[in-house]
């Protein structure tokens, strides 16, 4: 057999290499010029990194080839030039398959061979490191903020603000994006009482107004919380005994992002509705509404299984056992239909459906995971559980849920064609504003032109519902008055008849702490 060569050896004159290399890193890349690639960061055993290329037409044929983690010998691929922004290696040169490249098995590089290079703070805060590159960091979360929605290129995009420091106590800047955001603040937010190791790979170094931080780099970058890794160990060691707690902080932009940006939105950039305008509209557009949440349809249950990889909801397979001549079902398995995968790791992730009131009529509002989490303040699996054998019945509600009840807060919500063409009252939240000092603001202004309501009459975009909260018991609705005003609430005319207002919609019921069992595959 030929001898192996090493990565640093790699160069354009030929195409005949052999080397042995861990795929540290690998993604799925779309681009309107070279459509949907694979690409690689390979490890040799050395330690030196290069990145490979399969390209579109190649990408059927080596796609199941290639998993990452995996150690593989590459034969007979050609050596290109490796240019432009957000380089994940500093090798001058690329790996570009051919169809003539060989994929084979081979023994495994050990599994304490990571490739992580982490840069020093001081190094990206004082802008001593080329931005072309992207880079490793490691540090203790010490502060985190809460999570936002924030419009990137004209798309709602979770953002998370975190401060690291590494073992002399220096602090640095990390901000993610997108579904790291999310998953990261929910992994913070469950183990928030202990330390909090993050190591994020191929970062970006961003500048503004001079000003040097750290963010994900698109789907390059991968982030992990206290893995287990010899790096983390030692990086742990050397760090300062002073049991820091971590500190969960207000937004440091949020003065500027709720208090501007955000409150543009609100007030100035979006109409203002009332829901019985709403329910009028006969066009796709967004809007903000101001109600109360009157109750939560338990029909339709408050959280979801998703795939922890992909956020997508999985499906319930039934297993079906022979018995002879007939068929039976003994249990079920999961299935997830982007990722085509059995059984993949479950994330419950929050649904509810809100039935939300104003003074001239009621509807319903349907709140995802990330903003389900900014009323809650907790992540969904925290009330769920675990996801084994039991798991919290969706038809139970948690307390924590009928605690909204009867809050006011501003709604961004889309009217999108089968709202209004099938009559679907059931409208998707964009976005949700919860500051206090901001929905009262928002309340006082009013709403500057009065609409005519279906009845002949005239309201306002205020809302009026009454500060109560409604919970079914034996099958009728009671009144019950809440101790604590609703934020953005003034004294007005109570709604006088709530069933009628809800229109006999399904409402919260009281939870309680059964568990269910799950049938298991037999």
């Amino acid at each position: 057999m030929a001898a192996m060569d090493t990565i640093s050896e790699l160069k354009p004159f030929k195409n005949m290499w052999k080397v042995q290399v861990k795929i540290i890193r690998l993604w799925k890349q779309y681009s309107a010029a070279g459509g949907e690639t694979i690409e690689m960061v390979l490890l040799d055993v050395r330690g030196d990194k290069i990145s490979a290329t399969v390209k579109r037409e190649l990408v059927g044929k080596f796609d199941r080839m290639l998993q990452e983690g995996e150690t593989k010998v590459l034969i007979n691929f050609t050596v290109t030039n490796s240019s432009g922004s957000y380089r994940t290696t500093k090798h001058p040169f690329k790996i570009v398959f051919l169809p003539t490249t060989r994929v084979r098995i081979c023994e495994e590089l050990s599994m304490n061979l990571s490739g992580l290079n982490p840069v020093n703070f001081r190094d990206v805060l004082s802008g001593g490191l080329d931005d072309d590159y992207l880079v490793d960091v490691i540090g203790q979360i010490v502060e985190v903020a809460q999570m936002e929605i924030v419009s990137v290129n004209g798309k709602d995009t979770q953002k998370i603000s975190i401060e690291l420091r590494n073992e002399e106590d220096e602090r640095l800047p990390l901000v993610l994006w997108g579904k790291f955001a999310e998953d990261v603040s929910s992994a913070i937010k469950l183990h928030s009482e202990q330390s909090i190791v993050c190591v994020l790979r191929f970062g970006k170094i961003k500048e503004w107004k001079d000003n040097r931080s750290i963010s994900n780099a698109y789907n390059v970058s991968s982030v992990a919380l206290n893995p287990i890794m010899d790096e983390v160990q030692a990086f742990m060691s050397l760090l300062p005994k002073d049991d820091l707690a971590l500190a969960i902080v207000d937004s440091k932009s949020n003065a500027i992002v709720s208090g501007i940006k955000e409150k543009d939105d609100f007030f100035f950039h979006t109409p203002r509705k009332t829901i019985a305008q709403v329910l009028e509209s006969k066009q796709v557009e967004k809007c903000i509404v101001m109600a109360s949440i009157g109750a939560i349809d338990s029909d339709m249950g408050w959280y979801y299984l998703s795939c922890k990889v992909c956020a997508k909801k999985v499906l319930t397979v039934p297993i079906e056992m022979e018995d002879g001549d007939d068929v039976d079902v003994g249990g079920h398995n999961y299935y997830c239909l982007k990722c085509k995968k059995n059984n993949p790791p479950l994330l419950p992730r929050y649904k509810l459906h809100l039935v939300v009131l104003d003074s001239t009529n009621n509807t319903k509002f349907l709140l995802f995971d990330n903003l389900a989490m900014q009323l809650l303040h907790k992540p969904c699996i925290e009330l769920t559980g675990p996801v084994t054998d039991e798991i919290q019945d969706p038809d139970v509600f948690p307390p924590i849920l009928n605690d909204l009840v009867g809050k006011t807060f501003l709604f961004k919500i889309g009217i999108e064609r089968e709202n209004y063409l099938y009559k679907n009252p059931t409208f998707k939240v964009l976005k949700i504003m919860t500051n206090i000092g901001l929905i009262n603001e928002f309340d006082a202004i009013g709403s500057p032109t009065e609409s005519q309501s279906t009845s002949g009459g005239t309201f306002s975009a205020l809302s009026d519902a009454p500060e109560a909260s409604l919970i079914l018991h034996g099958g009728s609705s009671q009144l019950t008055e809440s101790n604590e005003m609703t934020p953005a609430k003034r004294s007005r005319p109570p709604v006088v008849n709530l069933e009628d207002a809800f229109d006999q919609n399904s409402v919260t019921r009281s939870a309680c702490t059964i568990r269910v069992k799950k049938e298991k595959s037999g």
